[in-house]
């Protein structure tokens, strides 16, 4: 009892903390330091065998919940927000609604406590660009009202458009930063966020759908007045399957040609179990069955190098269609292609107009060459004068030394090659010079000739 009266008396003391302007990239410092000593004071009073308690952060593993402590920022209602919540390194709480006692990695460390694994962070590099992991849903409550009802987090923010909120019931998505063995890049790399509201690379949480910064901008606006350094507490909870089971399915897909007029799909787990084998309608079907139970499914699509151009491109296009009508495609195998690799543009074949100049090889298994556009911008006009130069070459294993050779001085930039073959070339007739200059030209695009 006399913990909690301890307790309440520091809590209220914060109404007398004086208000702040962030209006730029600031250094942020807990204000409320008793309050947050005393909190933390009585979650460690709380410790057992079933919870697990860090600086600013509790797991219980039996509730399957966590509860983190944040401060408000205090800024006016209607300003933009870009972050709900950024960890205490960040500089960014003049566009975050609050900002967190705990380290991001700790915040992670707790969810795994109560058996939510990390997903995986936005990576253009990487070919992934849904965020990936469990659905969390998430509530607030202010310390210092005793009499405050814990209301949803997304309450704080309001979306100022008429499109469905970026952050509604769907949740967030539980990424879980990046790490290099025991070191969390969210926790010194900035914007150090915990809660961003556009797709971010250095975030714990995202939100469930494509949302580049450029789109989101400008949309969430703080709708909950806090004033500076209010102590909040936000609980956490995993969004389950009926059955209690973890929403995520990771699938890797291989694509193999038969004779029939559907390919055949293989498809594993994340432990290379095969879990499916069937026609591309028989695994179709099953794919929606897990959909429609629930099951967030996170697609790997490898196509068989027995496969022909014109096949993995209209397998790559039904894909296409369905990517976020209940699957979303995720990143590529170490030696096969992502697969809109098949579904370039068919206006890139005209090189004027086209920045940067791709590196281009062509394949028609008589006369292989390599054809690198130089671009000379000392002339008059916005546009440069450009001249394609062709160097023939019998073996693939030639093309990482033209490539460096003919192109390194002026374009060390460029990362994007492309390749032309004929409709009907097996992909065993093109990959291997695609990996021979994955290093340097990861980005790859296929036309069928």
């Amino acid at each position: 009892m006399q913990m909690q009266r301890i307790l309440s008396l520091l809590l209220i003391s914060t109404i007398f903390v004086s208000a702040r302007e962030f209006t730029g990239p600031t250094a942020w410092e807990t204000v409320n330091t008793n309050s947050v000593r005393a909190w933390q004071a009585q979650q460690v009073a709380a410790t057992s065998t079933n919870v697990q308690v860090w600086s600013g952060v509790i797991a219980d593993r039996e509730k399957r919940e966590v509860r983190l402590l944040v401060e408000a920022v205090g800024h006016r209602l209607d300003t933009t927000i870009e972050f709900l919540i950024a960890a205490p390194q960040s500089n960014r709480a003049y566009e975050s609604a609050l900002m967190s006692v705990a380290k991001p990695s700790d915040i992670v460390r707790a969810l795994e406590w109560i058996g939510l694994p990390k997903g995986a962070v936005i990576n253009g590099r990487q070919f992934r660009f849904w965020p990936k992991g469990e659905r969390i849903s998430a509530t607030i409550r202010c310390l210092n009202d005793k009499s405050e009802v814990a209301r949803p987090l997304q309450s704080v923010i309001k979306d100022v458009t008429t499109e469905k909120p970026l952050y509604g019931e769907a949740g967030l998505v539980f990424t879980g930063g990046t790490w290099k063995e025991n070191d969390c890049s969210v926790d010194h790399e900035q914007p150090c966020s915990v809660i961003a509201l556009y797709n971010e690379e250095e975030t714990l949480f995202d939100l469930p759908l494509l949302a580049s910064k450029g789109v989101a901008y400008g949309r969430s606006v703080l709708a909950a007045k806090m004033a500076y350094g209010d102590v909040l507490e936000v609980v956490i909870k995993p969004m389950l399957l009926p059955d209690g089971a973890l929403r995520t399915t990771h699938l890797f897909l291989i694509a193999q040609s038969t004779e029939a007029k559907e390919p055949t799909l293989v498809c594993e787990d994340q432990k290379g179990q095969v879990v499916k084998k069937g026609t591309l309608t028989e695994v179709m079907t099953w794919m929606k069955s897990l959909s429609e139970r629930g099951e967030d499914l996170f697609v790997t699509l490898t196509m068989s190098e027995e496969m022909t151009v014109a096949q993995a491109t209209e397998l790559a296009r039904l894909f296409d269609l369905l990517d976020g009508k209940g699957i979303k495609l995720h990143g590529k195998t170490k030696d096969g292609l992502y697969p809109r690799a098949f579904l370039p543009q068919d206006g890139w074949r005209k090189r004027e107009g086209r920045l940067p100049q791709p590196f281009e090889v062509y394949l028609s298994g008589e006369t292989n060459r390599l054809t690198y556009i130089e671009e000379d911008w000392s002339g008059e006009g916005l546009d440069p004068k450009l001249t394609p130069k062709d160097y023939p070459f019998s073996d693939v294993s030639e093309l990482p030394g033209l490539v460096k050779r003919v192109g390194d001085k002026d374009s060390k930039k460029v990362e994007l090659l492309f390749v032309f073959a004929p409709r009907n070339t097996p992909l065993k007739k093109i990959m291997p010079a695609v990996r021979a200059l994955s290093d340097r030209l990861p980005l790859v695009y296929i036309f069928a000739e």
